[in-house]
């Protein structure tokens, strides 16, 4: 108990504070001429992290700068789109992988030139329970969470000057080890605790994802392509996915049908629209949070959301899915079903995905339309690889789990372009339960049906009509046509 104690202890105390921030002064150090400062990480530092913290340093410095600008021009406009007021509160957690020094280091920098104070996360944190051997087996969520609450008490003030967020992430790694169960474990119990001192509905993010040198042997061009994507500008295609947001609004539901052999057949409910002229069903997301641009999404309601979401390969919670199947019942998964090296196994989606539940609510619909990551994807045959930070602006796709808004529905949100106020925030499940732990689930697992595997996405209108979205893996409603330029070229390529 002392041990689990001490480290939540010292965990929320790097989380907060920026002072003697060690992790601040290993950026500080770094360079590429002398790795020596990497040994102050305190393990063994690999051969593949020092090749990759010397490919960023020499990478071009005007690009990594210019990188570094617009991620934390994202994480800033983020309190605009999202209709939240900074407060005054000036720390900013960023998270980064060894590796990638130049450029938190950049981004590091960008904060304090705006006035922010960067709280620099321990990059090797998912590492340190099996690390420090802490032991679990006979402490309940209920104890932890105690732990966590005694740890945020003793640094309330500096928790409640977090204004948000900045995470930098890597993919393509072939053999990345799924999260421990202590690690799950020490996560929910802190996210039972942290949202009332840093609270989702007050706070800015901004996550972005660069290649790994292992992703294959394309990885300079890999890297190039994703940097230039990653950098790209949302305004236009903002305006575009309004023309999305328009038609949706006048659906009563959306269906989903897959190509064969692709069996995915998915009434997907939206919520009734009291005031059409001032309130809308879904947000339209840029490239701020979630870098790259974009996609619409919603709060699905649950009653009437029914049918089969069927993805024949994909990747979640660091681990390949082959057929996996899930049948929603009313917004719930009823059934489900996957292959893992050939043999049909549901242990995989008990234990990886539902754990410690036996079912989970859809919590989130949306329409991915970055079909330029489609390319890329495609190109280089990442499917496999792809972070769903990434893979979900590559289809529509399910959320299980929590909804977008969790812990801040009573927040009014509005789109920029229209002025609409979002007010699907809320499903059945987080509008009636009368505490957190039955409202939330503590989980949000986008699964993303890419384009080439849809036959039809169409919505149904209020008045009977159908309103075709998606029509052989292109968008085909009007003024839409531009979004599939990435899916041209893919064409062209092939």
């Amino acid at each position: 108990m002392k041990n689990i104690g001490q480290y939540i202890e010292n965990e929320i105390k790097e989380s907060v504070q920026t002072e003697e921030n060690r992790y601040l002064s290993i950026l500080r150090k770094a360079n590429g001429s002398d790795l020596s400062w990497m040994e102050e990480y305190g393990r063994t530092i690999s051969e593949e992290e020092k090749e990759t913290a010397a490919f960023y340093f020499l990478y071009p410095k005007e690009k990594i700068c210019k990188m570094a600008e617009h991620i934390v021009e994202a994480f800033l406009h983020g309190f605009i789109s999202q209709n939240r007021e900074r407060k005054g509160r000036k720390r900013v957690r960023l998270f980064y992988q060894v590796g990638q020094e130049a450029l938190a280091a950049c981004v590091a920098d960008c904060l304090l030139k705006n006035g922010l104070k960067p709280v620099v996360i321990d990059p090797m944190l998912p590492e340190r329970p099996k690390k420090e051997q802490l032991y679990l087996d006979e402490i309940s969520e209920e104890m932890i969470s105690q732990l966590y609450d005694r740890a945020f008490l003793k640094y309330k003030e500096e928790a409640l000057d977090v204004c948000g967020m900045i995470g930098i992430g890597q993919f393509g790694k072939p053999d990345t080890e799924t999260q421990s169960k202590e690690r799950k474990m020490l996560e929910r119990g802190r996210r039972l605790v942290e949202d009332s001192y840093v609270q989702p509905a007050t706070i800015s993010f901004s996550k972005v994802a660069f290649p790994s040198l292992q992703i294959g042997d394309n990885f300079h061009e890999i890297f190039d392509e994703v940097f230039e994507m990653n950098l790209e500008e949302s305004e236009k295609f903002e305006k575009i996915q309004q023309i999305l947001i328009d038609a949706l609004d006048r659906c009563k539901s959306v269906r989903i049908i897959g190509k064969k052999p692709n069996q995915t057949s998915l009434n997907v409910q939206m919520q009734p629209i009291r005031d059409p002229q001032r309130e809308t069903n879904f947000m339209n997301c840029g490239g701020d949070l979630n870098i790259p641009y974009g996609e619409v999404f919603t709060t699905p309601q649950l009653k009437g959301t029914t049918g089969v979401l069927h993805i024949p390969d994909i990747y979640l919670q660091n681990r390949k899915y082959h057929n996996l199947k899930l049948w929603f019942e009313d917004g719930q998964i009823a059934d489900y079903s996957s292959e893992a090296e050939g043999q049909e196994t549901k242990e995989l989606i008990r234990e990886e995905l539902l754990s410690p539940y036996e079912t989970l609510p859809a919590g989130e619909f949306a329409i991915g339309t970055n079909t330029r990551a489609f390319r890329i994807c495609k190109k280089y045959h990442l499917e496999d690889k792809m972070p769903i930070l990434i893979y979900e602006k590559m289809g529509p796709h399910l959320a299980i789990g929590d909804p977008c808004y969790r812990g801040g529905e009573e927040e009014a949100v509005y789109n920029l372009l229209d002025g609409k106020e979002i007010t699907a925030r809320t499903n059945e499940k987080t509008r009636n339960e009368d505490s957190d732990d039955k409202k939330y689930v503590q989980k949000h697992i986008d699964i993303t049906l890419p384009y080439d595997e849809i036959e039809e996405l169409y919505g149904y209108g209020k008045e009977g009509e159908t309103i075709k979205i998606i029509k052989d893996g292109k968008f085909v409603l009007p003024g839409t046509d531009e979004l599939n330029l990435g899916m041209e070229e893919r064409r062209q390529e092939a």
